[in-house]
């Protein structure tokens, strides 16, 4: 059974139907496209080398990069919500985060009033604790202590003088030499064997 279409004057409008649109705009997006290509010389360029032709790419670069969105510029980066592999939240990262800017500078601040509320004295033994300590992080330190120590423990080992062979550290390498000299003298026995006898023919021979 076949239905009836409703009169045009009854049909629902499709949505965006009312809106109405510039005769120029036409004309000004053409004007628009004529002056980009003309200044475009003058912006930056991505530069990066296109796998389809070898050249390199005349893309104008992601927002506030050096890189179109084809060669990484749309790739998030550093720390922050909108960094790589930096979970997002709403209202920022967490207090406390340590790759967190904002606490980073936090407690650079509470260490610069730590070190200015200090007396003359404690200042003395934290210039002390400066010049005998390395700056990097206590893992690093432990891990340079570690290795000077082994170091010196190789030194140590090289400079050592070789101690005189025991009685049965000589008995053992006189066993050696002489072990070698009778496997000598049997490879050299095989070897004139070997050239004395006459030659066996082939099947062909």
């Amino acid at each position: 059974m076949n239905r009836r279409r409703p009169p045009a004057s009854t049909r629902p409008k499709r949505r965006g139907s009312g809106r109405t649109v510039r005769p120029d705009f036409p004309s000004i997006g053409a004007r628009a496209l004529r002056r980009f290509h003309a200044e475009r010389d003058a912006y930056p360029m991505c530069g990066a080398k296109a796998r389809s032709t070898g050249e390199p790419c005349r893309q104008t670069p992601a927002k506030g990069r050096t890189r179109c969105r084809f060669h990484g510029g749309a790739t998030p980066r550093g720390d922050g919500p909108a960094g790589w592999h930096t979970p997002g939240f709403p209202n920022g990262l967490p207090t406390g985060k340590p790759r967190s800017d904002a606490h980073k500078a936090r407690k650079r601040r509470q260490r610069r009033a730590e070190i200015a509320a200090m007396t003359a004295d404690e200042l003395a033994r934290l210039e002390a604790w400066r010049h005998t300590h390395k700056p990097g992080s206590r893992r690093d330190r432990a891990y340079g202590r570690h290795a000077r120590e082994a170091r010196q423990w190789l030194d140590t080992i090289m400079q050592e003088t070789p101690s005189a062979p025991t009685p049965g550290q000589a008995e053992l390498d006189a066993l050696r030499a002489r072990f070698r000299a009778h496997l000598a003298q049997l490879e050299a026995e095989i070897a004139e064997a070997v050239e004395d006898e006459p030659p066996v023919g082939g099947l062909f021979d």
